[in-house]
């Protein structure tokens, strides 16, 4: 058994071989498509920032997930760390529903409905910190903390009904926010790698916590 195979599930790569894999014996399940349920991106800040807004996704749904490939995975036993790097070959799509109301680079926004976004060229950087501990004469990675961040190299969104579904005006706004996706990205992204760390952090939980640092198979 290879249990790097299993371990790339934290940084969600292909795991369509679940026998081979053992999932259901370490109780992970499958993480394409996933729910990351209800998340504030975004509060009112009023202090002159570019993109100043009310924003919350609801039951947001990830899909693409599954097309990530592992580019890195390292461990470092003495200071209980391993790191991974994943890209992914097809864009993460999130779809759910919306609530906005603020401004975005001095432009009003307002709405509530469906929403979809998608991330393409997305590069995953997870770090998984934990403690040592002895089990039965094993010794373990108790993991206590993951940290999920992400490059992309675009964004694109679509948030219906703007603007009480006036359709002119709500084009035109979601023009705007795709020429302007940098800006949006950044904003976004704290909440967003917030989500994911959380998400994440208990699959990994499964895995250290179960899995040997000896029958780990990374360099």
């Amino acid at each position: 058994m290879r249990w790097l195979n299993v371990l790339l599930l934290c940084v969600a790569a292909v795991y369509g071989e679940q026998k081979k894999m053992r999932l259901p014996e370490l109780g992970l399940e499958p993480l394409d498509p996933f729910t990351i349920g209800n998340l504030v991106l975004d509060k009112k800040k009023n202090i002159g920032s570019p993109v100043d807004i009310d924003l919350s996704w609801e039951n947001a749904v990830i899909t693409g997930i599954k097309s990530a490939v592992l580019t890195s995975a390292k461990a470092d036993w003495d200071n209980n760390l391993i790191s991974f790097e994943a890209s992914l070959s097809e864009p993460v799509d999130i779809k759910g529903k919306y609530h906005m109301d603020g401004i975005v680079l001095i432009l009003p926004i307002k709405g509530d409905g469906d929403f979809d976004c998608k991330l393409e060229g997305f590069k995953a950087h997870i770090k998984v910190h934990g403690q040592p501990q002895e089990i039965d004469g094993k010794k373990y990675m108790i993991v206590d903390r993951l940290v999920f961040t992400f490059d992309v190299k675009h964004m694109t969104v679509e948030y219906k009904n703007l603007f009480s579904g006036d359709r002119n005006l709500g084009d035109t706004m979601n023009s705007f926010l795709n020429e302007n996706w940098r800006d949006i990205v950044d904003e976004l992204k704290p909440a967003i790698e917030a989500a994911l760390s959380s998400h994440f952090q208990p699959l990994a939980e499964k895995v250290f916590n179960s899995v040997p640092i000896d029958e780990i198979a990374l360099p």
